[in-house]
């Protein structure tokens, strides 16, 4: 039986059980219709609460990339409101911005200008082909292999042909950064066009010819929009709807339509917030850089999230109005910089008023970037880079309190000097410490709406000139040419390291001469003057070509006898030693960079032979007297690879003769063939002597980055150690504030000799205290070691107007206009317009005029100037910077000293001129709009609120921080070597040079010589040549 407890608790229990039920009925039957309307009228919203992108601030802390609140407004899916509501708020909403002058994120692909409907899929594809020479009816095939074609033609090194695979075509393209937006999975199709017809199925709309102003009216149609908006007002509804479409599963995640909105707008907007049901305002973080220019390169660029980024799109915590990293640390740190977003969950009525907090969870912001650069030596950089190309194109004179040097030569303004790069790195780390690419572009137009001007401006002056300034394109790491004369010290390296004493002689005869061809020495060249006795420390000096030409092969010319050391294998000693210093190689910096590459006996070979083939198989095709390629293709291609195989063995021009007979070549063309395959092709085909010196001298087929070069000089600034580039120094952890270092890397360059770098160094000191450059650096107050550089160009810079250009000069050409027209257009029907309409002209007029040649028709351009050089470290005593500055057709490397002088000053803190940068401050300020006292600034809960995604940070990272390594050892002192006993009457002596430039402050001094420069042979022609580093030294075809 119960206890009287337990009774009285049974007792209260089933009261408390009456009560509940007596509350729930009275709910559920008396106010139960009073509850339904509460909940027909409340919704449970995410509010996403945007997480900023990490900071990216140079070494000192200095802001060179982080957030800023601006307002967007954004529009949502609604199930409660039928279409017809949707197009009334989408266009009082586009009313709304129209009037206030915002920028409306537009992606919707039918345009409608002066009632003209187009796809922009379409406009894009005729743009691409505009701007790469290609026929606009031409096909995605046609235009593939078009750009293949050109490649294949001015790449030859690659072994591809017409024939190669179209996969493994496609894959080499976009490993050499060419990516032509032609898909060739199932068969050749643009990816515009192929996008085109996916967003036309996704409307319901099958037919892939239906034209734009019929897909345009179909969607009118099937969104009920009144027929009494004009097709401007319909095509805004159209345009917020595909915002919303476009997001596929997504769909509940509101579109973003205008960022950065004015706070008169966002007014506007509340005043009407009762009929605007799914229109989002809200505070977000937008990326900044408040330095603008500075170090774009470097930091890079952000943008919409695209089919390209694959890996993000995979990841759901990204979404497709996301904005994301595309090049420089932007990319390359994108896991580090992504930010973890929170969220608040809400109770908010049916016009978005908040009525309770639900749930939340606190955003964080992405990690910190710390870089190794310091922005105001960067500063520097920029602006004395900027300052040395101005100059050069006016003639002007780069002023300074170190002396100012004139910024022209004798006889020409260098007004094509657009480009060009300088790269400070650390020298005992390998830390960057400047990076200046000019021209640059300001990042911050990519972080929203960009204008015409905008776009323009990143575009090159000149399409049609490879080397036409491209304010996108870092120099500094992906530009690759010869290196000219800084390449030196390698040679010399490569010498000593063989057995060449540092004291050995050889007196400067001025030129070689090899089977008839003259190899000169650069002031020989210019005026026929000499340089005497050098070894190598004052060849280093004097940059003398004659006696790096007898080291290489380890041959004095001078005495007609071997050098006492050891064999340098046909060059490879040189090549090997370019490798150790890892010219063959990528740095290892972070951002994007080419690999530059030493010269390869076997890819000469190689590119000769390609190079051959396409000549020979055009040159064949009425060659023989019993088979054409039409009626014979089989027999005319065996015949060709056997004409082919005759390289390797190099016959004599009879034995050619004699053969070509054999193959039914007819007797009229015997003779004129077996000249070109044997002085042309065959004699150049093999690694020869003359190769050997061009390598020697850097120039030939090296081919280099500022910032490979840049890393090489300071593993021999350092004594031996080759680091790895970084532009990183740390990155902090915003969430619990870890610090990760970014620590050296470095690998030791073995020498037999270690003092061997010693003879190098001081070889590079008294370029700076005795050489052509002396008077540069006479009254600068810091001991410097440095070694300049001139590389030659050939061809010819094409015109913006090719077309135009050839028209002009018809006369000169000997043809008549409407011939050339009429010819040139049944050429490109034969050929479906496969190249542009530039190269029918062109052939049109050769054929007209078989006595016309490329270089004949290209007489009237303005012909390349030379790429300029200068490298140095500091201080010599104790190397702490290493400073490289290249400038893209630059003529002298003279040119290049001044700006290196100053980037030096600023480090050494000796510089003269206010660094000043933008005010951070200042440059994190909202809109003029966002008053300080906040009074007119709505707060989040006044907002109509939907549904938002929230997203987390990727997990991947995608930079390991390094460990550390061994440091560098002390720098060796100057080791004493012998100078060469010298009778008076032949002591050397410096002999102004052509184009000097020369001091004219502080005090008068001599003009100051320029560097070397290589005469050159003329280019084989070719249908397109397109201007390519010179490859020779000499003035007739090497052998």
């Amino acid at each position: 039986m119960l206890s009287k407890r337990l009774m009285y608790i049974l007792r209260f229990i089933i009261f408390i059980c009456i009560l509940l039920c007596l509350r729930i009925l009275y709910l559920n039957v008396v106010e139960g219709e009073y509850y339904e309307n509460i909940e027909k009228s409340s919704i449970y919203k995410n509010i996403v609460i945007p997480a900023p992108r990490g900071e990216i601030r140079d070494k000192n802390g200095i802001l060179l990339a982080g957030s800023k609140p601006v307002f967007t407004v954004s529009i949502n899916k609604n199930d409660n409101i039928t279409k017809e509501e949707f197009n009334d708020v989408a266009l009082i909403l586009s009313k709304i911005l129209v009037k206030n002058n915002e920028n409306i994120e537009d992606s919707f692909p039918i345009k409608l200008e002066n009632g003209n409907f187009t796809y922009s899929f379409d406009e894009q594809v005729a743009k691409w082909k505009t701007e790469n020479g290609i026929a606009l009816d031409a096909n995605a095939k046609t235009a593939f292999y078009q750009v293949a074609q050109n490649f294949i033609d001015t790449n030859p090194s690659y072994g591809l042909t017409k024939d190669s695979d179209p996969i493994v075509l496609q894959k080499t393209l976009n490993d050499c950064g060419i990516y032509p937006p032609i898909s060739i999975k199932d068969g050749f199709e643009f990816t515009k066009t192929a996008e085109k017809n996916a967003w036309l199925y996704k409307y319901g709309i099958k037919d892939k010819n239906t034209s734009a102003k019929d897909a345009f009216a179909k969607l009118r149609k099937s969104r009920n929009i009144k027929e009494e908006l004009s097709d401007v007002d319909a095509r805004y509804i159209l345009s917020m709807n595909d915002a919303i479409v476009s997001k596929a599963y997504l769909q509940y995640e509101p579109a973003v339509i205008a960022k950065d909105i004015s706070q008169k707008t966002v007014s506007s907007i509340m005043e009407r917030k009762v009929e605007l049901k799914n229109v989002t305002v809200q505070a977000e973080p937008l990326r900044y850089y408040p330095q603008g220019t500075l170090a774009a390169h470097i930091i890079g660029q952000i943008g919409k999230i695209s089919s390209s980024d694959e890996d993000l799109l995979k990841d759901e915590r990204y979404s497709k109005q996301d904005y994301v990293g595309k090049s420089g640390i932007e990319l390359y740190y994108e896991s580090q910089l992504k930010g973890v977003s929170g969220y608040e969950k809400v109770l908010v009525d049916s016009v978005g008023k908040k009525i309770s907090n639900i749930d939340s969870k606190e955003s964080y912001p992405g990690n910190s970037v710390y870089l190794s650069i310091d922005a105001k030596l960067q500063k520097v950089a920029e602006d004395s880079l900027k300052k040395t190309l101005e100059k050069l194109q006016t003639g002007g004179v780069y002023d300074s309190t170190w002396g100012n040097v004139k910024m022209r030569g004798a006889n020409r303004i260098y007004n094509h000097a657009t480009s060009g790069a300088i790269v400070a790195l650390d020298a005992k780390t390998g830390k960057v410490l400047a990076m200046a690419s000019y021209p640059a572009y300001d990042p911050n137009i990519f972080t929203d709406y960009m204008t015409i001007d905008e776009y323009n401006s990143l575009q090159p002056e000149n399409p049609n000139d490879p080397l036409s300034a491209k304010p996108l394109l870092n120099v500094a790491t992906m530009t690759a040419v010869q290196p000219g004369s800084t390449f030196k010290m390698i040679s010399a390296l490569a010498a000593l390291e063989n057995g060449l004493s540092p004291n050995y002689i050889i007196q400067d005869k001025g030129v070689i001469s090899i089977a008839g061809v003259q190899f000169k020495n650069w002031l020989y060249g210019e005026n026929r003057g000499l340089q005497g006795p050098e070894n190598v420390i004052t060849a280093i000096k004097d940059s003398n070509n004659y006696f790096f030409f007898c080291i290489s092969v380890a041959y004095n010319y001078a005495k007609d006898e071997p050098i006492p050391m050891g064999d340098m294998k046909n060059g490879m000693k040189i090549i090997d030693m370019a490798k150790k210093f890892g010219l063959n190689e990528k740095t290892g910096i972070e951002i994007f960079e080419t690999a530059g590459s030493v010269p390869d006996p076997y890819e000469k070979y190689r590119q000769q032979i390609a190079r051959m083939k396409k000549d020979i198989s055009s040159k064949m095709l009425e060659a023989y007297k019993d088979i054409t390629i039409e009626n014979n293709e089989q027999e005319y291609n065996k015949r060709l690879e056997e004409i082919t195989s005759w390289a390797d063995e190099n016959p004599s021009r009879a034995e050619i003769i004699k053969r070509l007979s054999k193959l039914n070549v007819k007797n009229e063309l015997l003779e004129e063939i077996a000249d070109l395959l044997k002085y042309t092709y065959f004699n150049n085909a093999q690694w020869s002597t003359g190769d050997i010196f061009n390598m020697s001298i850097g120039q030939g087929t090296h081919r280099y980055t500022p910032i490979q070069i840049a890393r090489y000089i300071a593993a021999v600034a350092n004594g031996g150690y080759l680091n790895k580039v970084s532009v990183i120094d740390k990155v902090e952890n915003k969430k619990t504030g870890e610090i990760t270092k970014v620590e050296q890397q470095s690998q030791k360059v073995e020498l037999n000799n270690p003092q061997n770098f010693d003879y190098v160094k001081q070889g590079m000191l008294l370029v700076t205290e005795q050489g052509t450059i002396k008077n540069i650096f006479s009254n600068f107050p810091v001991k410097i070691a440095s070694k300049t550089g001139t590389a030659e160009t050939q061809g010819k810079i094409p015109t913006k107007d090719e077309v135009g250009y050839y028209m002009s000069h018809l006369r000169d050409y000997g043809v008549n206009k409407k011939d050339v027209i009429n010819l040139s257009n049944k050429l490109a029907a034969e050929y479906n317009n496969a190249y542009s309409k530039q190269y029918f002209i062109q052939m049109a007029i050769l054929e007209l005029n078989p006595k016309m040649t490329i270089d004949k028709l290209n007489r009237f351009k303005e012909p390349y100037a030379d790429f300029s050089w200068f490298v140095a470290y500091a201080p010599y005593d104790d190397p702490q910077i290493v400073v490289v500055t290249f400038l893209t057709q630059g003529g002298s490397s003279t040119f290049a000293t001044p700006a290196t002088r100053d980037v030096i000053a600023q480090y050494m803190g000796i510089y003269d001129k206010p660094v000043i940068l933008n005010d951070e401050k200042e440059s994190i300020k909202i809109k003029s709009e966002q008053e300080s006292n906040n009074t007119n600034v709505l707060k989040q809960e006044e907002l109509p609120i939907e549904n938002i995604y929230s997203q987390s940070s990727q997990q991947v990272n995608r930079n390991i921080p390094t460990t550390p390594v061994r440091q560098n050892k002390p720098i060796a002192p100057e080791i004493p070597v012998q100078e060469p006993d010298l009778p008076a009457e032949i002591v050397p002596t410096e002999v102004p040079v052509e184009n000097s430039p020369a001091p004219e402050q502080p005090a008068p001094a001599p003009e100051t010589p320029l560097e070397e420069t290589h005469p050159a042979p003329e280019p084989v022609p070719s249908p397109e040549p397109a201007p390519t580093p010179d490859t020779n030294t000499s003035e007739s075809p090497i052998f």
